[in-house]
């Protein structure tokens, strides 16, 4: 399979070389208010997130009579009668909300974009002319559902929890078989929260030799620590869940991060990406003056009165570093003063005969 090295989105590119991709992931954090969705957006443009992601379903259509709740939904649920189907319907946002909320980030200048769940949800997506498609973990068997996003030719983001190496080549093979050749894949462990432990995040290489396409990490730790860590590995893409309130009542707020640790992570990856540098050893011009003030130069230990034949015995190497650099020692032993060299003074070419 070869797929592009990296995803054009809009007038991003994204992968290898590129600054890395931070997606700021709402989830359904709104609670299914569409004042509180468009709240989020504003959160993610103020802390300079490259993206803002939602997700697009139908509690009917996602979800069966006998789906059960996850220890995480339960967070989330009105009464331990409510079930997955339930509560899914109360957190989703219909096609007028959607439209809403891109033509508010548009607005924002933030791109905006979600994760589909079903076919129709995809095409309520195309309407609104999303740029790219994350896929999530556990739709990564979904073929028809992979085949018929694929099929737009956008980019797409496919999250690989839930899955092993195999089965996330079937995916993949899916999606290049479409003739799709924009993916990206995330590593990501399933569950809300997990422990630093559970990251795993050597995953990501693994990943990288397997496909050849831009990798990344969609963090479910708490904090931003692992987040930074994975940046600093080589994520070319993140995902982060965040929320208005991490003290709120639902299913992810409490393992998402706030306003103002998602400005945080924004920072602190700009910072990673500015201090990778490149592999070249050079001497940076902020050590220019500390490198004159702190590098030893010969120095001499005693008063050296002029014609003297210069000994080991009558230099030390010492700060500052303006004079005689220290390897050029055999060369200067031998040498006679020229004039009269107080003790503890530079060495300095001009002095010796």
């Amino acid at each position: 399979m070869n797929f592009n090295g990296e995803l054009r989105v809009g007038n991003r590119r994204v992968g290898p070389g590129n600054p890395c991709f931070i997606i700021a992931e709402a989830g359904v954090n709104h609670d299914g208010n569409i004042e509180k969705a468009k709240r989020m957006i504003d959160v993610a443009v103020a802390a300079g997130a490259d993206a803002v992601k939602f997700q697009t379903f139908t509690g009917e259509t996602l979800a069966s009579k006998d789906a059960m709740l996850a220890t995480y939904h339960k967070k989330g649920a009105t009464s331990e009668k409510e079930t997955l189907k339930d509560l899914l319907k109360r957190l989703e946002l219909n096609k007028e909300e959607h439209i809403a909320l891109f033509k508010y980030a548009r607005e924002r200048g933030i791109l905006i974009f979600s994760t589909p769940f079903d076919e129709a949800s995809v095409d309520i997506l195309e309407e609104l002319r999303v740029d790219l498609y994350k896929i999530a973990s556990f739709s990564l068997t979904n073929y028809p559902l992979l085949r018929h996003i694929a099929s737009k030719n956008k980019p797409m983001i496919m999250s690989t929890g839930l899955h092993n190496l195999g089965e996330i080549e079937e995916a993949v093979k899916v999606i290049y078989e479409t003739g799709n050749i924009q993916l990206a894949l995330l590593h990501c462990t399933s569950h809300y929260p997990i422990t630093p432990s559970d990251s795993n995040l050597r995953t990501m290489q693994t990943l990288r030799f397997a496909f050849e396409v831009p990798v990344g990490y969609s963090d479910h730790t708490m904090g931003i620590t692992i987040t930074l860590a994975s940046v600093a590995m080589g994520a070319n893409i993140v995902e982060k869940h965040y929320t208005l309130n991490t003290q709120a009542y639902g299913v992810d707020h409490d393992a998402s991060i706030s306003p103002a640790e998602l400005y945080q992570l924004v920072q602190g990856i700009r910072d990673i990406e500015a201090a990778m540098g490149t592999s070249k050893k050079i001497i940076p011009d902020v050590e220019k003056e500390i490198q004159r003030v702190h590098r030893p130069s010969l120095v001499s230990r005693v008063d050296i009165p002029a014609h003297t034949v210069l000994t080991s015995e009558m230099l030390v190497i010492k700060k500052p570093g303006t004079g005689i650099h220290p390897r050029d020692l055999p060369w200067v032993i031998g040498k006679k003063a020229k004039v009269t060299i107080e003790a503890d003074r530079l060495i300095k070419k001009e002095d010796l005969e």
